[in-house]
């Protein structure tokens, strides 16, 4: 049986001022007006306002099976749409929260106030089955890591279409899609419920500008008796 895993990490930067550090990408979420029906076909005109992002394998490349996501939001949901090519569809588990990532499943996570110390982990597969996680992470890695499995994102909405047969290895399947809808109100270390533009703030001041790594902007030091 081939399992597919596929994961998406990324910041909600709509929620706040959230620092970004090397080559880490961003995505710029628009907001929607349009009502987005739930139903995996991806098909709202506001869609194609979206900007497709791509994944990538872990070394970097073009992976062989390619996904491409979007995201839109509006003032109760953040709204998601997931293109998977996958050439056998494979999925059993129809119980909310069982072990997904054993099968084929797209996994993401959402980090929505940069802390990096709690997070949601939402996991989907091909039979439109849910795991959902509150996850607090106090090392940022595996050790000690409390996953609250009682933790449901309540309100959570979402459906998946298929091109291809599930469960058939007698045949060559296409991909399969899903739109998901994630209520703001259980994204609860959100700075903003909904989100809202936070202006920077930062300041940086210097007696000699710019100073900091310029010597020659530095003023004199003189000595005295």
């Amino acid at each position: 049986m081939k399992i597919v895993f596929i994961l998406v990490f990324f910041h909600l930067s709509l929620f706040g001022q959230i620092q970004q550090s090397g080559d880490l990408p961003i995505y710029e979420c628009y907001r929607t007006d349009q009502d987005i029906n739930i139903d995996g076909l991806i098909n709202e005109k506001d869609w194609q306002k979206a900007p497709e992002a791509f994944f990538v394998a872990q070394d970097g490349s073009e992976p062989r099976l390619k996904t491409r996501f979007q995201w839109l939001w509006d003032e109760t949901y953040l709204y998601g749409a997931f293109y998977v090519e996958d050439d056998h569809l494979w999925a059993s588990m129809k119980e909310r929260d069982a072990y997904l990532w054993t099968e084929n499943v797209v996994e993401f996570f959402i980090n929505a106030d940069g802390s990096s110390k709690s997070y949601i982990e939402i996991e989907i597969n091909p039979l439109n089955t849910i795991l959902d996680l509150f996850v607090l992470n106090k090392y940022n890695a595996r050790k000690d890591i409390k996953q609250l499995w009682d933790w449901d994102c309540d309100g959570l909405k979402s459906a998946v279409q298929l091109k291809g047969t599930l469960n058939d290895a007698s045949d060559q399947d296409e991909y399969w899609t899903f739109e998901i809808a994630i209520p703001f109100t259980q994204v609860y270390t959100a700075p903003n419920n909904p989100p809202e533009e936070n202006p920077d703030r930062r300041e940086a001041s210097s007696w000699s500008p710019p100073a900091f790594h310029n010597p020659l902007s530095y003023g004199t030091l003189i000595f005295r008796e």
